[in-house]
Order: structure tokens, then sequence, then C-alpha cells
């Protein structure tokens, strides 16, 4: 197994006079299906096409995209596996020095709004013949008017700021497919329009605003009034997420852009894509320098794509959706035979899991997804049906691979669906953790959960008293390692000090604090941008300065120096909260 091309001479050596599709990316050019251009780049070979990828490309030289010469069919760019402005700044808008996409893990080889430079430095080297197809996360999750919270503003749609002629949005590996295809049918790219893509799921284009709107469709406000209204951006919000399989259009400008509903694969497509010949390695020209995000998932299995948990901050429902489509046993099995036959493995599967490991297998009674924002919010659907069998089986049969001698599941564990199936959460404690469980609380204030779209109650509580009964009976010392959040739209200091008790009372230890990152796209980017709560337009609490953030993150980092001095600001604003009857800033 060779990398795709990613110089001239590797694509020669292949006897290839050209490329019929090339990628850009934000990434290093790292051949694992966690990493986009890689899963594209696979899917695209396996159909027929010739594929290169350039990889960070310099964004100040034109001559960095002319490496192969123009493609034959398209160019598809995207940021890489982050949104390029969460990758490049922390929660409180420092620029980053690190990139865990990147070699070596420096910081700095991304450009900000990494989509648009990319297609703007193809179009300075080859014009508006250039046919450009962005997608990836950024794309993805910026495809309408949205809240972008490194420039504190209302960004129209991304497709008007990059210069490409379609989008696709969601998991591009069926749509990418389908464009490849039609391309090469009608003769080349000059010989195409962006309508003649408009019935392929996940694709979005332009249209003139004087058009007559599509048919069938959901109109959205326009992004103006996105802009300058935060009611009508909340109904463009709640659209948007309450119709899930409809075609979409917003006015923005004297433009219009319409999109289809995202692709959702079935289980023969996730396995022929995860069968896919990958060498799980960084291309050589990084002379060995470490990915830290290949070494963190290299030994991993993904066992399916969606979530239906619905959290308000998080991306993935927004980009992958939450249809949950689960790989077969089968497909599991055979990647977990391959890794066991490589001469680097050493008998440990990092994780066999997916966005959340324990929703695999599991899925909804209905034929299609339904309005309601999250199955597992404020309650169990009862129409999602909680089996946890098949992972389980899925566990129990990858540990008897020769040649596996561990299995750890570290992509996070439901809680609430694990309190629901004491065997799962027994097998969790007694073989599967590898020293300490990722699972995903946020918070344990009943106010705050329910902004989050979080269950409230004592789930945490109930699944930290189970796993260590379970770690206790087996004799092992363990310990639940949970993700927490500062600053979240509706938390304010007190809800970090009912934390912070929370903390000390159950003995837990935390190594970081996430402060609060709106994200296009997402509820909770929605709630920080206007100040509403999405489902009672009711006012919520922003926390908008820095001071204010770090205060609360300094709750659950209290062994800290400055987090203790930050502790004591804190204790004494809220005493004098207390006394005057004011806001704190």
């Amino acid at each position: 197994m060779t990398h795709l091309p990613a110089t001239r001479r590797e694509m020669e050596q292949r006897g290839w006079g050209g490329l019929d599709v090339i990628l850009v990316t934000g990434d290093a050019h790292v051949d694992h299906p966690s990493f986009p251009a890689a899963i594209l780049g696979r899917a695209l070979e396996a159909d027929g096409w010739r594929v290169g990828v350039i990889s960070r490309p310099d964004v100040q030289d034109p001559e960095s995209v002319a490496v192969f010469g123009p493609p034959r069919l398209f160019w598809g760019v995207t940021a890489g596996a982050l949104d390029s402005m969460l990758a490049n700044f922390t929660a409180l808008r420092k620029r980053r020095s690190d990139d865990p996409y990147a070699p070596a893990g420096r910081g700095g080889g991304r450009p900000d709004r990494a989509v648009a430079v990319y297609v703007n430095l193809i179009r300075r080297k080859y014009g508006r013949d250039a046919f450009v197809v962005a997608g990836g996360l950024e794309a993805s999750l910026r495809r309408f008017a949205h809240y972008d919270y490194w420039s504190d503003s209302v960004r129209r749609p991304i497709l008007l700021d990059c210069g490409a002629q379609i989008l696709v949005h969601g998991m591009g590996e069926g749509p990418v497919l389908e464009i490849a295809r039609r391309i090469a049918a009608a003769g080349g790219p000059s010989l195409v329009r962006p309508e003649d893509f408009s019935d392929i799921p996940g694709v979005a284009w332009k249209a003139p605003r004087s058009a007559k709107p599509p048919e069938e469709a959901v109109g959205l406000p326009s992004a103006e009034d996105v802009a300058s209204n935060p009611e009508k951006h909340v109904l463009a919000f709640r659209l948007q997420e309450e119709h899930p399989q409809e075609r979409m259009w917003q006015d923005a400008g004297g433009m219009r852009v319409i999109a289809n509903p995202r692709w959702i694969p079935d289980t023969a497509e996730l396995d022929r894509l995860y069968g896919l010949p990958f060498t799980r390695e960084a291309h050589p020209m990084y002379g060995g320098a470490e990915i830290p995000a290949l070494e963190a998932v290299r030994f991993s299995i993904t066992t399916h794509r969606g979530c239906f948990g619905g959290c308000s901050f998080c991306a993935i429902g927004a980009h992958q959706g939450k249809t949950v489509t689960s790989r077969s046993l089968d497909s599991i099995l055979a990647e977990a035979r391959w890794l066991a036959r490589q001469p680097w493995f050493r008998g440990t599967i990092s994780d066999v899991g997916g966005p959340t490991a324990n929703m695999y297998g599991m899925r909804c009674r209905k034929s299609t997804p339904c309005a309601r924002p999250s199955c597992l919010w404020p309650a169990v659907c009862p129409a999602l049906k909680t089996d946890a069998s098949a992972y389980k089986q899925v566990l129990r049969m990858v540990s008897e691979v020769e040649g596996v001698r561990h299995v750890f599941v570290s992509s996070g564990i439901r809680m609430d669906l694990a309190l629901l199936d004491d065997e799962l959460a027994r097998l969790l404690a007694l073989r599967h953790t590898s020293g300490h469980l990722k699972v995903a609380p946020e918070h344990v204030s009943a106010d705050v959960l329910r902004l989050m779209r979080k269950p409230a109650g004592n789930h945490f509580e109930a699944f930290l008293r189970k796993h260590r009964e379970f770690s206790h009976a087996a004799g092992r010392r363990q310990r639940v390692l949970p993700y927490l959040m500062a600053a979240h739209p509706g938390c304010r200091l007190e809800h970090m000090f009912e934390l912070m008790r929370f903390m000390e009372r159950e003995g837990l230890i935390v190594e970081q604090c996430q402060i609060f990152t709106p994200l296009p796209g997402t509820a909770s980017a929605v709630m920080y941008a206007t100040g509403l709560d999405p489902w009672t337009m009711e006012p919520v609490f922003v926390e908008k300065t820095d001071r204010g953030k770090r205060m609360q993150k300094a709750c659950i980092l209290r062994h800290l120096p400055e987090s203790r001095r930050l502790l004591r600001e804190a204790r004494s604003l809220l005493r004098k909260r207390r006394d005057s009857g004011s806001e704190i800033d």
C-alpha cells in the first residue's frame, strides 16, 4: 500500500500524466480514515479516479497548488478535520501554538478561514476555469448565515465568500463520488453548471436572488435578517434543526444559497469505506515527525457515524446528523484482524467506538428523522431502541481476535445509556478501561444542563457509583475522567461553585476544563449570539468577558495557583453581588 500522491514525482511513478481530482487540505497528509482528505481520496481512488493530495499549501505562493497541474475534473477543498478558527484560536481568542493535525503538532500552518483562503489561492493560479468543490466541517457548519465567535458577528453563507462553485455539507464520500461521475460524463468541468448537481444529497449551490425560489423547500430568514434580528436568527436555526430531511434556501445580498439534505450512508457504504487500503501512516515527506492526532487514533476502530444526543454545543450532530449508521460486525472484525497482523501493532486497540461509543447498533423505530432535536433530552425517546447487545458483542469479539490483548473504549460513553445496562457498565469497568474512562457530564447544575440539552438528574453520580463498585470488586484502581465545561450560556459563577463542590465531594480531579467556544451551526452559538433560549425564547445569561470565563474555569482547576487567586476574586464578587443584588460583569 502506498500513499495518495503528494508530489509530481509520485504521480509520474504511477504512470499518470495528470490527475482527475486534487484534494487540498489544512491537515497533514495522513492516510488514516479519521483524516477527511484520506477517506475522500481513497473512496475516489477505489471508484477508478486518479487522485492527489496537496497538504497545507503556502498561501502566499499560488505555485504551491500547481504541484500536479490542474485536475481533469475538480478541486476538492477542506480546512481539514477541524474548523480552522477553532484550530487556530483558544476560547479566549488567543492564537494557539499547537495543532494536533500538523507535523510535530506545531501550529501556524493552517490559515484562518482556510476554505476561503485555499479556494482563492486556486483562483489566483487557475482563474475562473477551475471547478472547485468546498467541503468538510468548516464548510458544512457555515453553509448558511452563522454566528462567528472570532469576529463576534453574523457572517453570510460561506459559498458567497469562498468562490467555490458548489459545497458539500455533512459527510462527503457519497456526494463526491457522484460529482466526479457527472463531470466526467458531461465531458469536463467547463460543460457543467452548479444546477447539474442539484439532486445530489449534501450539495449546496448558489443562484440569483431574483430567481424563483425552489419548490418543496424550506425558506430561511435572509442572512440580513439573521444578522439584525435575534428572533429571526433563532428561527433560522430552528428551521434547520427541525427539518433535517428537506431542501432549504436562504437569501444573502443579491444571491440565494440552496442546500439539499445531507447524505446519510448505509451500513454497506460504511463497510466499503472503512475497508479501503489505508496505511494508517503519515506521508514520508514529514521525515517521521509525529502527527499528534494520528497517534491518538492509529490503533482505533470507528464503529459508526452520527449521534442522536443532540447536545447544544456539539458540532457532530450538526455535521454528521443524528441518524446513527453502524458498520457490520464482519467489517469491524476484518479491521481488527488487519491491525493485529501489522508489525507495528503491540496488542492494544485504543478505541472501539464513534462520536459516542455505546450508541453502536442503536436506532430509531421511525423510518425518517423527526423534528425532535435530541433522542435523549429531556428524556429518552420511546421510539429509540437502546439495546446495547450489539456493542457488547463487538467488544467481546474484537477482544477474541488473535493478537489482540487489550480493547479499550476512549471515544466517550453516554452515561444515561450505559446506566440502562448493568452488564455493559460492568464490562467497561472490568475489561475496557485503560486506567480511566472518559465521560462527558459537562456540568451538574440542572439549569445549565437544560440549556446544554443534557439530561438533568443524578446520571453522573449514579454512573460514578456503578463504575467504582465494579472496579473495586475486580480489584482494579481506575478512575472516571469527566469532560467539563465552563461559561456555557446560562452558566454563572454560582453554578461553577456547585460543580466544584460536587467534584470535591466525589474526590474527582480533572486535568483540564474546557471554556465554551460557540461553534457555528450549533444551538449554543445561537444562544451566545442572541441571548435567547431557542426553545422557549426566554433570555439566557451569557458570559462574554474573558475574566468571567477564567473565573468559571478556575472553579474546576482549583489546585493551580492562578486558579486559587481567581477563586478568591470570584468569591469576593459573589459576596458583593449578594449584598447589592446586582449582576456580575
